[in-house]
């Protein structure tokens, strides 16, 4: 989050550089990290919601 709000804003390509192929290799390992953090988040809290409904269950059926 620190480094999105540091990065500095865009600056508008001319007509001739967006149609130059250019690096994407930064913006691919921030995709990548991004699915890697998310998919990380999502299994913590799922494991977390897993571990409530058993404290439910056993709850209930004690």
């Amino acid at each position: 989050m620190t480094r999105l709000l540091a990065a500095a804003p865009p600056t508008r390509r001319s007509p001739v550089e967006r149609v130059l192929p250019r690096d994407d290799r930064a913006s691919m390992h921030g995709a990548l990290e991004s699915a890697v953090l998310r998919g990380f988040v999502y299994g913590v809290s799922g494991l977390v919601w897993l571990v409530v409904m058993l404290f439910i269950a056993r709850h209930c059926l004690r």
